[in-house]
């Protein structure tokens, strides 16, 4: 292959990450005010969190259907439908007087994001050589963290000078914004098109990626429960500015998922997760231990290397292992493995924290991540006898 077809930084490729920045972005500025938008409209408190996570449940269930789609229909079209289907989410929003209307506008929300985060990613590969695959979805994956910096800012600044239901409308018309950047974006689909949809197994899952969404739950089961435990953590240690953890987690994904990436497309994924698991076992146990800000800090920068270069690994050597003709079934395969996660974090957490505390849960959670090695090498040298 020629240096011209390896190259990652071609203009489709830059507006399908300058899409992914816009859209994270509008979602980043719609969460974090959620709580109290429900609030206003009536819900109490109590159940602010379960309406606020249904999308997420949603998406979870979608996932299978949203890679199926990916893979039989125009990924440029379903990201374009996904983003027409977020508009209108974001605007009832605005129009709904009660708690029930917007439990339903919420279900309708994560079917879009369920559909846009599954194709997303298989949209992006299509635009990648497979021999650069993993350097390419690592910078996929800065976007992401870019987008979790520059949303909630502007949410603040909408909803400080214009009102909370502006935020809303702010990003409907960003979502607006990528639909039409997507559409412009020139496409042409590398896998041959099938003729007909069949319903079958298939087609929805692949069984042969079952090992990989364990690998990436037991990963995102980390960031299930500091997304909601992080501030309680802080206050129970007795650590002040606890929030940094969030900016140096985010400066050294940044700075080192290109690298990352790069050694994955380059060693094989193997010489990636072992070290993933190692680093995000010490990350388990630094905050097992921690009572000062700094030991946080170390602990923040293993994690998000850890983590950063295992789930692009993972990403990336599932569409490999399925080719691109099945990266709608490997994208949504790898999703269903970071939901899960994201959802068994804080509900074994809440179990465990309120009978045992944190230093028993992060060492529990250290001493999984250090078993996931050898599962995986067992699995491993099981694939090379097979082959």
């Amino acid at each position: 292959m020629n240096k011209e077809n390896e190259r990652i930084f071609t203009v489709p490729f830059l507006m399908v990450f300058l899409m992914s920045v816009i859209s994270g972005s509008a979602s980043y500025m719609v969460n974090p005010v959620l709580p109290s938008f429900l609030i206003s409209r009536g819900a109490p408190m109590e159940i602010t969190g379960i309406i606020s996570s249904l999308m997420s449940l949603v998406a979870l269930f979608g996932r299978p259907f949203s890679g199926a789609a990916s893979d039989h229909f125009s990924k440029k079209k379903l990201m374009v439908i996904s983003y027409l289907l977020s508009i209108v989410c974001l605007l009832l929003y605005t129009k709904a007087d009660t708690v029930e209307k917007i439990i339903a506008v919420r279900i309708l929300h994560g079917v879009a994001f369920s559909l846009s985060g599954t194709v997303s990613m298989a949209f992006g590969a299509d635009f990648l050589p497979l021999s650069r695959l993993g350097e390419g979805l690592a910078y996929l994956g800065i976007g992401t963290v870019v987008s979790t910096t520059i949303g909630p800012q502007l949410g603040e600044f909408v909803e400080n000078r214009f009102g909370m239901e502006q935020i809303f409308v702010w990003a409907s018309v960003l979502n607006l914004i990528c639909a039409i950047g997507t559409w412009l974006i020139p496409y042409q689909q590398k896998q041959k098109k099938k003729e007909k949809f069949v319903f079958k197994a298939e087609n929805f899952f692949a069984p042969e990626l079952l090992m990989y969404v364990f690998l990436i739950c037991m990963l995102s089961v980390g960031n299930g429960i500091l997304l909601y435990y992080l501030k309680d953590y802080g206050t129970n240690r007795g650590i002040a500015n606890i929030s940094l953890y969030y900016t140096v987690s985010s400066i050294t994904t940044v700075l080192t998922k290109p690298f990352t990436g790069k050694w994955l497309d380059r060693k094989g994924i193997a010489y990636t997760l072992y070290p993933a698991f190692v680093l995000s076992a010490i990350f388990a146990f630094c905050f097992a231990k921690a009572y000062a800000l700094p030991l946080v800090l170390f602990a923040s920068v293993l994690k998000a290397i850890g983590q950063g270069s295992g789930s692009s690994a993972i990403q990336a050597d599932s569409v490999r292992k399925l080719g691109l003709e099945r990266s709608g079934v490997a994208s949504s395969s790898c999703y269903i493995g970071m939901d899960l996660g994201n959802i068994l974090g804080p509900a074994i957490g809440a179990f465990v924290i309120s009978g045992q505390g944190y230093g028993f849960l992060f060492d529990i959670y250290a001493l999984l991540l250090l078993a996931c090695i050898p599962i995986y090498w067992l699995y491993s040298r099981k694939q090379t006898k097979e082959s």
